[in-house]
C-alpha cells in the first residue's frame, strides 16, 4: 500500500512492507539502541542499497529489455 502525505516540511509517501518478525524485531531494537525511528532505519538501508545496487539493476533491466524488444532485428543485424 501506498498513500502520499504532504506535510508543511516533508513531502513524503507512505508504504506498508511486510517483515518477518524476526527482521521486524531486529528493526525494532536496532532503532531503540541507536534512538532512530524505524523509518529513518529502513530511509538510510534503503539509500545505501539503492547507491550501490540500484543503477546496475536498472541498466541490466533496461538493456535486457531492449535486446527482448529488438530480438528480430539484432538477430538480423548480426550476420551482416
Amino acid at each position: 500500500m501506498i498513500q502520499t502525505m504532504h506535510d508543511s516540511k516533508v513531502n513524503a509517501t507512505a508504504l506498508t512492507v511486510r517483515l518477518p518478525i524476526e527482521l521486524a524485531e531486529a528493526l525494532k531494537n536496532y532503532a531503540f539502541v541507536t534512538q532512530t525511528s524505524g523509518n529513518e532505519v529502513i530511509k538510510r538501508a534503503l539509500i545505501a542499497y539503492l547507491q550501490v545496487q540500484g543503477r546496475e539493476d536498472v541498466m541490466r533491466s533496461a538493456f535486457e529489455r531492449v535486446v527482448e524488444q529488438h530480438s528480430e532485428a539484432l538477430d538480423k543485424l548480426k550476420d551482416m
